[in-house]
């Protein structure tokens, strides 16, 4: 689904039919207004594109204007976006668009406040695939407008072998079977796979094991701070460490200061709790 067809989406939900029984009985066709959207909480901002192309999707004559960019931190009570155009249109609109900036913007906030705790340190911060059906593109932009990262974006991009593969597979042995398998077909395939491909490891033995095989990048899954240590040790130089697992905001200095090279979180997208935005206005009435 692209950006037009979900904002289509979005609003066919709000307005059923394309009727608003309340601004048709309401709100008289002459009436317009002057309005502009203000931050009610410091935050970080993403999503004024599609804010934008929300109110256009309800009425080409609205007109809309961006004070700020995605990714700016704006204090509270700063107007982010200057709208005007016809009222019944710009309240048709309020809602769908409020709801995609607060529930971005929310994302974005949560990233920068990881990526601010581990800054010291050099840490990526990653997201995962756990995002609202529909909005992983725009739940991973707001993730980069935060400062973070992504791995993959879905499942075509790259490999990931987890828990579950591995369950099927019967563990790392088989791994390098079918790597193996992949090297008499194609050396460079191989290659390709063992360095731009992640593999999960749940012990300081796996993690020995899957950089022996050749893996260049590494999942840690639910290590202790204590074993990130040691695993940055022994195997840092050589490998990519990624941690995954538990983590918040209450532990995340704890494990960035290990000297991990990246920490995911799925909680950036799945958790995020949604910015205070609201549409102020200024009516003019004929």
């Amino acid at each position: 689904m692209d950006l037009e067809q979900l904002i289509r989406a979005a609003l066919d939900e709000d307005i059923v039919g394309g009727r608003d029984m309340t601004s048709d009985l309401f709100v008289e066709s002459g009436v317009t207004g002057t309005a502009w959207i203000e931050a009610r909480e410091e935050a970080v901002v993403s999503g004024l594109g599609v804010v934008s192309a929300v109110f256009a999707g309800v009425d080409p004559a609205i007109r809309t204007k961006l004070l700020v960019g995605d990714g700016a931190l704006v204090s509270r009570l700063q107007h982010v976006m200057d709208i005007s155009g016809p009222a019944s249109s710009i309240l048709q609109a309020e809602r769908t668009a409020l709801n995609f900036l607060t529930h971005l913007s929310g994302v974005a906030t949560h990233t920068r406040k990881f990526v601010d705790a581990t800054r010291k340190w050099n840490t990526k911060i990653l997201c995962t695939r756990k995002t609202l059906p529909g909005l992983r593109a725009l739940e991973i932009a707001a993730v980069r407008h935060g400062g973070g990262e992504a791995y993959r974006t879905n499942l075509s991009d790259a490999v990931l072998i987890k828990d579950n593969h591995l369950g099927i597979l019967g563990g790392l042995k088989d791994v390098r079977r079918r790597v193996e398998e992949v090297r008499r077909r194609d050396a460079r395939a191989a290659e390709d796979l063992l360095n731009s491909g992640k593999i999960e490891v749940s012990s300081l033995d796996e993690l020995a094991e899957a950089q022996a095989m050749g893996w260049k990048h590494v999942l840690l899954d639910n290590f202790t701070p204590t074993d990130v240590a040691t695993a940055v040790k022994r195997f840092g130089q050589d490998v990519y460490l990624e941690m995954s697992g538990g983590i918040n905001l209450s532990n995340v200095v704890e494990f960035a200061a290990t000297g991990v090279h990246a920490i995911s979180i799925g909680a950036l997208t799945h958790s995020s709790r949604a910015v205070d935005f609201s549409l102020e206005v200024e009516w003019n009435i004929p």
